[in-house]
């Protein structure tokens, strides 16, 4: 840190220095006719004018070479006191830093090493930079400065930009996947009087000219469901949703995820169509169906099994969830089988979802498709015609249990939404906090008639996270939440 202020204080003096002379460190235009990745496909003796960042400076007496450095890659610069002059040679050397953004006009030509180069003929000072790249430029180790300062490990580690335009074109595919087959996208609100579409802790926030408490929103699901009462028959949005609870690798408070609703589908056809996506997605940013994740190798070859939450229990808890029909006899097994995370007054779907998670999800590392959940887990969900104590939904999960992707059958029976609706009203008056409110406006777009609809909701963090292979959520989050920095 004594470093960096000391480095700081050089720095400012140059800036002065700078300006005394009349020079502008900071301008506002910039002439660039290429990027260094376009100048250095060029031939020798070609003309060029790049622009980027100063990242390297290795002076030999009356010849410095330099590396330009910008989002396209970056190319070496011979700055010459015989091509520049005397005083300008020498002002280059005495006033720029590494960090320094320059702009460069010159000529191509190749190096007796064979390095690609410009020969410098002229350049500008378009933006001083006032503190020292991390670690000289040749790494970015510190963890908690890798979150906190992202502008740094974008800088210092080029894995960190690959993640990050990965994440992009994978969010640009999904567009033009859901466009290509007749969806329109959509936008619906993030502050919501009443929140809904998931069972989770919200955020609450004020808004003081109305008087009246918000919720950031957890699930856009509720809004694009009455768009389809309204008439739209594909809808699908790239929201970002909050949800007021742990962080782990796997979590974040903020999160981002594309929800789509499909008038007259079923559950099975979102099978289907995410057994199409998902390779699809994987081929467009260059990875193989078979690769590796999470010291695991995972297939996304389709088709992917189908195996019923109950059964998995059934496999890996050795326990049927049948035997135990009430929340009193499922809470006493679940305390005999040491489950975590409960009380006297959890439900018994969320018993259930306990005692699967415990047991069952990690051993799961192929894609496998979780079909028809417990009704008490679902209140949104169909009900199936020849069982309604479940319902139709999937979850599609891979390696250790991670889950890529929610989805249901809808129910669209008001009659029978309300009475879900009331239930999950009884849970939270009980002390369960991740239980869904009564949402009366929405039972009530469900009585003017809503089609047979599917849903699915799908974490694009989660999903870039297993195919950049990384180890922790706030990798392939830009900006994740992080405590308050400590100060020494």
């Amino acid at each position: 840190m004594l470093q960096n202020i000391s480095e700081e204080k050089i720095r400012l003096e140059r800036l002065e220095s700078l300006r005394q002379q009349g020079i502008n460190p900071y301008p506002a235009r910039v002439e660039r006719e290429q990027t260094t990745k376009e100048a250095k496909a060029e031939k020798e003796g070609a003309k060029t004018s790049i622009a980027g960042r100063l990242v390297s400076k290795r002076e030999m007496g009356k010849l410095c070479f330099s590396h330009i450095k910008d989002e396209s890659g970056s190319v070496q610069v011979a700055f010459s006191e015989k091509e520049l002059g005397k005083e300008k040679y020498k002002f280059f050397t005495k006033n720029f830093d590494l960090g320094d953004f320059v702009a460069i006009s010159g000529e191509m030509f190749v190096t007796h090493k064979g390095e690609i180069t410009v020969l410098v003929k002229d350049f500008q000072l378009i933006s001083k930079a006032l503190l020292p790249l991390p670690e000289k430029f040749h790494g970015l180790s510190d963890v908690e400065i890798r979150y906190r300062k992202r502008y740094l490990d974008l800088l210092a580690n080029e894995e960190a930009m690959k993640i990050a335009k990965t994440r992009s074109l994978l969010v640009r595919e999904i567009r033009r996947y859901f466009d290509d087959k007749g969806f329109f996208e959509v936008e619906t609100p993030e502050l919501q009087s009443l929140y809904g579409g998931a069972l989770a802790k919200p955020f609450v926030t004020h808004h003081n000219a109305l008087n009246m408490d918000l919720y950031l929103r957890i699930a856009p699901e509720l809004y694009l469901k009455r768009l389809i009462v309204g008439g739209f028959e594909k809808v699908y949005e790239i929201a970002r949703c909050f949800r007021n609870e742990g962080i782990d690798h796997n979590h974040n408070p903020e999160f981002t995820q594309i929800e789509f609703y499909w008038a007259y589908a079923d559950y099975n056809k979102l099978m289907d169509l995410m057994e199409d996506l998902l390779p699809t997605l994987i081929k467009k940013i260059g990875l193989p169906l078979r690769f590796t994740a999470e010291g695991q190798e995972v297939d996304f070859t389709p088709p992917y099994p189908r195996v019923t939450m109950r059964d998995l229990i059934k496999k890996h808890a050795k326990i049927d969830i049948e035997d135990f029909p009430d929340q009193k006899s499922l809470y006493k097994k679940a305390v005999a089988l040491k489950v975590e995370g409960i009380d006297k007054n959890t439900g018994r779907g969320k018993l259930i979802d306990e005692i699967y998670k415990t047991f069952a999800r990690p051993k799961i590392t192929d894609p496998i498709f979780v079909i028809d959940h417990p009704v008490e887990l679902s209140p949104l969900a169909k009900a199936k015609e020849d069982d309604p104590r479940y319902v139709e939904r999937m979850q599609l999960l891979c390696v250790g249990g991670n889950e890529l992707c929610n989805a249901f059958s809808e129910l669209n029976d008001p009659l029978d939404q309300e009475a879900r609706f009331k239930e999950q009203e009884r849970l939270q008056k009980e002390g369960d906090e991740e239980s869904m409110p009564y949402d009366a406006d929405f039972v009530e777009a469900l009585r003017h008639g809503m089609p047979p609809t599917a849903g699915l909701g799908m974490g694009i963090d989660r999903l870039v996270k297993l195919l950049v292979n990384a180890g922790n959520l706030k990798e392939v989050i830009l900006f994740p939440t992080l405590k308050p920095e400590q100060k020494l």
